[in-house]
Order: C-alpha cells, then sequence, then structure tokens
C-alpha cells in the first residue's frame, strides 16, 4: 500500500513539476544506499525511500513562478516557500500514513542547531529520518542546476556541508562523507568537536 501511494505521488508531481519529481527520486535512491551503508533494517530503507520519494509535495501549493524564480526571492517570497514542509503533511494528513514518512516530509528543514524550519527543532528533537533527509535533500539541491543557480561539482557540495555542519547531525555527516567517497574518492577536512578530522570526499 506505501509503494502504491507514493507511486501515485509521483505521478501527480510528475505532471505537475517533472524537475521537481526528478530530485524526489534522485534523493530516494541515494538515501537507501546510504540506509544501507548505515546498518538500517529493510524496513528502514522503505520507510526513507518513500519520504524521500514525497518529501516536497507541499511544493505543489505554492506558485511555480516563486519556485523557478531566477532572482533572489523576497522576503514574502521566503516566507511562502518556507511552508511548504508543513503543506506537504497537511496534504498528507488523510491518508494516516507512517508518522516516520509525514515526519520526513515535515521536518526535513529543521537544523541540528536548532535554525531550521518550520518548529525550529534541534538536535535529537529532530525525527532521524529527517536528519538522514535533511543532508540528501540540500546535496542534492546544490548539485542540480536550477534557474536561480548553476549545480557545483559533489566535492564543492560536501565542502557547503561540512562549512555548515553546525547544521547537520555530526555522526550522520561523517557517515555521509564516507559513503560519497565510496562511490567518488577524495578527501575533506573539517573541524568537529574543536579538534580537525580528516574525512573522505569526492574529488571532482
Amino acid at each position: 500500500m506505501l509503494e502504491s501511494i507514493s507511486v501515485f505521488i509521483s505521478g501527480i508531481v510528475e505532471g505537475r513539476d517533472p524537475v521537481l519529481n526528478e530530485h524526489h527520486q534522485r534523493v530516494a535512491a541515494g538515501i537507501s544506499e546510504f540506509a544501507e551503508h548505515i546498518g538500517c533494517t529493510g524496513e528502514e530503507r522503505q520507510i526513507l525511500r518513500i519520504g524521500a520519494s514525497i518529501h516536497d509535495l507541499g511544493k505543489l501549493s505554492i506558485n511555480e513562478h516563486i519556485l523557478n524564480k531566477p532572482a533572489r526571492l523576497t522576503a514574502t517570497e521566503m516566507e511562502l516557500v518556507r511552508q511548504h514542509p508543513e503543506l506537504g503533511y497537511q496534504l498528507l494528513a488523510p491518508l494516516n500514513l507512517d508518522p516516520r514518512i509525514t515526519g520526513i516530509v515535515r521536518y526535513h528543514h529543521e537544523n541540528f542547531d536548532g535554525t531550521g524550519y518550520p518548529e525550529k527543532r534541534k538536535g535529537d528533537d529532530i525525527p532521524f529520518y529527517a536528519r538522514i533527509m535533511r543532508l540528501w535533500d540540500v546535496y542534492d539541491a546544490v548539485t542540480m542546476d536550477r534557474p536561480y543557480h548553476k549545480g557545483v561539482s559533489s566535492s564543492e557540495a560536501l565542502q557547503i556541508l561540512v562549512d555548515t555542519s553546525e547544521r547537520y547531525d555530526p555522526e550522520l555527516l561523517a557517515s555521509f562523507c564516507d559513503f560519497i567517497e565510496g562511490r567518488f574518492g577524495g578527501r575533506v577536512a573539517f573541524c568537529q568537536g574543536g579538534e580537525a578530522v580528516c574525512l573522505h570526499a569526492p574529488a571532482l
């Protein structure tokens, strides 16, 4: 049933915004592999994959001209965009899905340091699956070409994550770096807990 719902929603997203659906599908594929890398069970991988495949559903409720605006968003427009996690959660509410899935949709923009949205949750108050989703969402978003920015390389994307490491679960970020290294090779160093930690990262 969950898979059928995911496919149905993906079809709707594809019809409205094929680029958004491509983002969903890339993240879903990557997050499933990453989940295996960190030792998640088959069920947990399924939950993550389904959540990733619909995480930006709420953007369908936002004017596409705002979403694809090539210039910097106004404060009002940014506030509208920041409503999409809650809008997606509300769209899914009647389906009574597994709360781990709806938690991904609702909290994938929360930051580990409490600076995210919609609730400014912090640390372990952010659902574990949403913390994983946060990493993948940012990584994919900055590597893809969009009207408002040119996609960066994998190494540049990972450096962006490292430079803003306070936003992410530190253990998950380290595992993510190891995972990407396994795909692309390379290295990156960053400070964690006041000490320099040498992690792997792509050299593309």
